[in-house]
């Protein structure tokens, strides 16, 4: 089982720690960084940051990860995961009865505004171009392709991006432990 947590565009130093300290302690592989204040504050270097954010000593167990762009780290995306976005999109399924995929990339979008038009079609452009030569029986279902998929949480209003990707670890943690 694959997990991992990706923010776009992160505002801060203390919602990033917030995301690697949940993600020490729920199993998450690896935590993915787009852009945000580690381009602006640290000049990209993923590894100056972490070297500070080392909480726990357990960054020995947590991969932190740095792409410039969405499109950049959308041509790194595994083969074998469920991209989902994270995000108070109408269609979107509640995490509340949501079915969490074995293989999955969650991904966050900017604090304050979350995703753009232009970034949500980035990424459904990206998985149509992925997917358009793969005969639909083999995409429904099949974990040797990647997949996307949209969950939201029943809220009126948006929450921090710390406390949001907790709050998707542990339902993931706790539903993943209740079917084992």
């Amino acid at each position: 089982m694959v997990c991992n947590f990706v923010l776009l565009n992160p505002r801060n130093r203390e919602n990033l720690a917030t995301v690697m300290r949940s993600g020490q302690n729920f199993a998450v592989s690896s935590v993915i960084v787009i852009g945000g204040f580690i381009a602006d504050k640290y000049k990209g270097n993923i590894h100056k940051f972490t070297h500070q954010m080392d909480t726990q000593d357990g960054m020995s167990n947590l991969t932190v990860l740095y792409f410039e762009t969405l499109a950049d780290f959308l041509k790194h995306l595994p083969a074998k995961t469920t991209l989902v976005v994270v995000e108070m999109e109408k269609d979107a399924k509640y995490l509340e009865t949501y079915q969490h995929p074995e293989n999955a990339t969650y991904i966050f979008g900017p604090e304050l505004k979350g995703f753009s038009q232009a970034e949500l079609s980035t990424i459904k452009h990206h998985f149509a171009e992925l997917n358009k030569d793969i005969p639909a029986e083999h995409l429904a279902g099949n974990k040797h392709t990647a997949h996307l998929d949209f969950v939201k949480i029943a809220m009126d209003n948006s929450l921090n991006v710390g406390v949001c990707s907790s709050i998707v670890m542990y339902d993931r943690h706790a539903k993943t432990f209740k079917s084992i």
